[in-house]
């Protein structure tokens, strides 16, 4: 499930108007890595997924705020 997610998102960064080249390729980077560690060990993975986040909140906070209103539009109506 979360390759399919990683997948939309990247597709989403990828067709995204109005992203500088830079930005665009800092998030598919980003996207990237945690693609890989989708595959790596478990007990790992959540250290690691909560570094990443936090220095994606940091480093793009405006597209953080959004994917969070997002999600909790989907949350709120069952999804």
């Amino acid at each position: 499930m979360i390759n399919s997610l990683l997948g939309q998102l990247r597709a989403k960064v990828e067709n995204a108007h109005g992203l500088a080249d830079s930005t665009k390729s800092e998030l598919l980077e980003l996207i990237k890595s945690l693609e890989s560690h989708t595959t790596s060990n478990t007990s790992q993975h959540g250290v690691q997924l909560t570094t990443m986040v936090k220095t994606l909140e940091v480093s793009h906070p405006e597209i953080t705020d959004l994917a969070n209103r997002i999600a909790t539009m989907l949350g709120n109506v069952g999804i």
